[in-house]
């Protein structure tokens, strides 16, 4: 069964009183009850808002009294290490048993990207699509956030538990999901959810201070390199940037530092898809960030090859080690999506 409100309404106000909110949210009786441990995984290559949603769920459990941990695969990356106890965050896959899993910003436990040993799985999220796990799971594609959900978590159960920590990192996931509030999922509620958590001491200067204005020279001379790269395709409506692991070893950075590259190509006027492909020779694959402005639902591209994600901002991966091909079936996907739209649009 799918968990799906309209977190607008709620917070909105239009949807009566707390009672009625808390019905909307069956997954607080859930953690209410869980008596074991609890581990709260995040998608591999976390953005702000897997780490942000997840540390805000963790410190609120922890402060519930629950046994709770945060685990990724690929650790806690620099634009991210400010995040409060991003210290605590476990590198996984580990040997452990948890009686409850939490995946959160993600489509389903195979994003994690590494075998954890858990006993009920639980997914919140607001993506489209991906694996559902029973009734606890907290869904909701309308939300601007997955970091927006634990924010309606916290309130259904204990609001006077919110802090300023875990405010910082519901904002955190809140920020970047919407582009510091400038992507299409920014409305009404993005922004009265933004005041909240200023209320309760976020800091959007300092956030938006640590996560964007402390990149490195080698993260610079990445951008020029992966710059180079960009090609037009369909006549101007489909924008690409590549980045060759060639590249990260010139530059002396890491797969982390190629985060956000996909908005270059994106900001080119006409372009209607862009997108970013970055070579992963040690998985033998490539991995593909997908992005629009309007119009075209990039998800479904995305889909095509295996993917998944949300309308605006979605990604894959493309299992080989040729770039050719890589590039090809990308583009083939991308050509049929933008039929489709044609069709819609007639």
């Amino acid at each position: 069964m799918r968990t799906h409100f309209s977190i607008k309404l709620l917070m909105n106000g239009k949807q009566g009183d707390d009672a009625m909110r808390k019905e909307s949210v069956p997954i607080v009786d859930f953690l209410k009850d869980v008596k074991g441990s609890i581990l709260i995984a995040t998608h591999e290559n976390p953005d702000g808002d897997a780490l942000g949603s997840g540390m805000a769920l963790y410190l609120f459990l922890k402060k519930k009294g629950k046994e709770v941990y945060i685990g990724s695969k690929d650790g806690v990356p620099h634009f991210l290490d400010f995040l409060p106890h991003a210290e605590e965050v476990l590198k996984l896959p580990d040997d452990r048993f948890y009686d409850v899993g939490i995946v959160v910003d993600s489509a389903g436990f195979f994003r994690v990207g590494a075998d954890i040993k858990v006993g009920e799985k639980v997914r919140i999220d607001h993506h489209v699509g991906g694996d559902f796990y029973g009734r606890h799971d907290f869904i909701d594609p309308h939300a601007p956030a997955t970091a927006a959900l634990i924010y309606e978590i916290v309130k259904a159960w204990d609001e006077s538990a919110m802090d300023e920590e875990i405010a910082t990192c519901i904002y955190v996931g809140l920020a970047t999901d919407t582009g510091f509030f400038k992507y299409s999922n920014t409305d009404e509620y993005t922004f009265d959810l933004a005041k909240r958590l200023v209320s309760f001491g976020a800091n959007p200067n300092y956030v938006y201070r640590m996560f964007s204005e402390r990149e490195s020279l080698g993260k610079m001379k990445l951008v020029s390199k992966a710059l180079n790269t960009i090609r037009l395709y369909e006549e101007g409506k489909v924008a690409g940037i590549t980045v060759f692991d060639r590249f990260f070893k010139e530059t002396g950075t890491t797969y982390e530092d190629s985060e956000g590259l996909v908005n270059y190509p994106r900001a080119i006027e006409g372009v209607e898809v862009a997108f970013s492909i970055i070579e992963k020779p040690q998985e033998g694959l490539w991995k593909v960030s997908l992005r629009s402005k309007e119009g075209v639902d990039v998800s479904k591209i995305a889909e095509r090859l295996g993917g998944g994600g949300h309308r605006y901002a979605s990604g894959c991966k493309i299992k080989t080690s040729s770039y050719e091909e890589a590039l090809d079936r990308l583009l083939s996907a991308i050509r049929e999506q933008l039929k489709v739209q044609e069709r819609v649009a007639v």
